[in-house]
């Protein structure tokens, strides 16, 4: 899903597919590739459509992908690292995954996981010639097991994870590349603290990290039987080009309402749907007629717009999304916002833009992060 131009810079690419699915895919390469290119070469879909919060602002994310490498930076500095088994590798799915808070003197996290480990809870590491033991999957190495670790990965073209016969082949390909952007993004380069390009600058030169934005959710009033008889009528106030070509009504598409104050409803319909995914568009509605209902955007990662929300469920105040990159469901994106008394506000986001089979979605990279206030 994943790759680069002939100069290097990060872009992202989907497997091809027909239909619902492809589109799908197609808005989620779009999402993910607005985070490594200007936003003026692509195309976001109801530009008419009412956006509900002011971007300006907001931090941006930042992805990249170097050969078997992603990384991730989000709106605080915080960055996050991935690596894979190599696409033409023989080995099953494994990840190495990287994390380092900015300011200076921060620590790095370091863990490793696979795909199916069966019985596996504690294997060996090999680093060129050195050996490790006891490595936990999913937890966090030591201090001394992360600096030989780090070591290694500048010089090595992979590592090794062994349990018995069993063999897990981590690609450094792109590592290089990766731990510099890390270094870069967190204004390390040529400090004793950067992962690649050590250097005599003091440690103080480190960018600190930028503050996390604190969000205040609006308390909603309850959603009443009265309000779900609303619906129809609603339903038949929105535009059909807003949604209904896409996904027609006799499709049975999945609807709700939720009240979110005294004289509005927010509606949520399905406008297609594809073999293991669907997206849906939002519309603010008085609750008396007339409804105006007006489309609603949501804030991305990248400070951009978006009208269609992937695989989408509104509970609580919470509205969250998760786009799978392909049916396998190696690889996506997820978010999440509150409803606030300006809308909706963005709270969290992550990544996992390369697809190398690990189940679950792949290993997430976090994009975005808020801290919502009770």
């Amino acid at each position: 899903m994943a790759g680069e131009t002939s100069g290097g810079r990060p872009v992202s690419t989907v497997v091809g597919m027909d239909g619902w699915d492809g589109y799908c895919c197609a808005i989620l390469a779009n999402v993910l590739s607005l985070l490594v290119s200007p936003p003026s070469m692509h195309f976001i879909p109801h530009t008419a459509a009412l956006s509900v919060l002011a971007l300006a602002g907001m931090a941006h994310a930042q992805v990249f992908t170097y050969k078997d490498w992603a990384v991730a930076c989000d709106n605080t500095r915080h960055c996050e690292a991935v690596a894979y088994q190599s696409e033409d590798s023989a080995s099953e799915s494994v990840v190495l995954w990287l994390s380092r808070d900015a300011g200076p003197n921060a620590p790095v996290r370091v863990q490793l996981d696979v795909n199916d480990s069966g019985d596996s809870r504690q294997l060996t590491l090999r680093l060129g010639s050195t050996t490790l033991k006891g490595i936990a999957l999913g937890e966090d190495l030591s201090p001394a097991q992360t600096q030989q670790l780090l070591a290694h990965v500048l010089v090595g073209q992979k590592l090794t994870l062994a349990d018995g016969a069993k063999r897990w082949e981590v690609s450094l390909a792109g590592s290089n590349a990766a731990l510099l952007k890390m270094d870069d993004v967190q204004g390390r380069v040529g400090t004793p603290g950067a992962l690649l390009r050590k250097g005599k600058k003091p440690e103080a030169a480190a960018l600190p990290p930028l503050p996390v934005s604190k969000v205040r959710a609006a308390a909603l009033p309850g959603t009443s039987k009265a309000d779900e008889a609303l619906l129809p009528a609603i339903l038949k106030s929105i535009t059909p080009r807003d949604c209904w070509d896409d996904m027609p009504d006799d499709n049975d598409p999945e609807t709700s309402i939720t009240r979110v104050s005294a004289t509005q409803v927010l509606v949520m319909r399905e406008c297609g749907r594809g073999a293991y995914q669907g997206g849906s568009g939002l519309w603010l509605a008085n609750s008396k007629p007339p409804y105006r209902a007006k489309r609603l955007t949501v804030p991305m990662p990248d400070g951009e717009p978006s009208d269609y929300v992937m695989n989408a469920s509104f509970e609580d105040g919470r509205l969250s999304s998760y786009a799978k990159g392909r049916g396998l469901n190696d690889c996506g994106a997820d978010y999440a916002w509150v409803w606030t008394n300006k809308g909706f506000v963005l709270t969290d986001a992550s990544t996992a833009p390369l697809c190398r089979g690990m189940a679950g979605g792949g290993y997430s990279l976090r994009t975005y992060t808020a801290e919502v206030l009770p």
